[in-house]
């Protein structure tokens, strides 16, 4: 993972995720968070037509933000994504073909692993953070714990699936892993839809606190 990334994630504790706002405030929605000190944004694909144009809205007027691509599940999803302007691809399962299109064009990738096998096999691609989702239903701190003190002890995690302002708590207390996904930021106070940059910008800020709270 890019460097300034990981810093990011790894100060906070949070890796905001995009669904489906108007693309004419995707790009405002992101520098809301920037504002409240969370300079990525996860803009997940296939929710509608307008997954791209978003990442494109965000790549050209909020530069200041690292924008991703989230649910890439095809080497096709990780071209468009590229094209589009992301530094970052999120996968929901380990596809070889996406991993090295992203590891050969300098993106950061996070391949779904929540198995073993594709555990090894995102560690011999030389990846040690990887993203487990769905976190909760499927084992949740108890499945981490067993990783943690058995093989993977150097695999860091994004956790994610279900998330919100509550209940990713217990999981950022975890000392493997390094964020947790979600778009509660987003979400609560129905900040999104009423495209209320300033309720973006409190959500944002009470998520850092709340995470970095949990984690003392």
């Amino acid at each position: 993972m890019e460097k300034t990334m990981y810093g990011i994630l790894k100060t906070t504790g949070i890796c905001p995720i995009m669904v489906n706002p108007d693309v004419d405030f995707a790009a405002e929605a992101a520098k809301a968070l920037v504002e409240g000190g969370l300079p990525v944004c996860e803009v997940l694909l296939h929710r509608d037509e307008n997954s791209l144009n978003r990442i494109k809205k965000i790549a050209k007027d909020a530069p200041e933000v690292i924008v991703g691509a989230g649910s890439v599940i095809s080497l096709r999803d990780a071209e468009e994504a590229l094209d589009a302007g992301a530094k970052f691809c999120v996968a929901p399962g380990f596809v070889p073909e996406v991993v090295e299109f992203c590891l050969k064009n300098g993106l950061s990738v996070l391949p779904g692993c929540v198995t073993a096998s594709e555990i090894s096999m995102g560690l011999n691609y030389g990846l040690n953070v990887l993203k487990f989702f769905p976190i909760y239903q499927l084992g949740g701190v108890d499945i981490l714990t067993q990783y943690y003190y058995g093989p993977f002890g150097k695999v860091e995690w994004v956790v994610t699936g279900g998330l919100n302002g509550q209940n990713f708590l217990p999981l950022v207390k975890f000392n493997s892993v390094l964020a947790a996904g979600g778009d509660w930021m987003f979400a609560e106070n129905n900040a999104i839809n009423d495209k209320n940059y300033e309720q973006i910008v409190l959500n944002t800020r009470k998520t850092i606190k709340d995470s970095l709270d949990a984690r003392r």
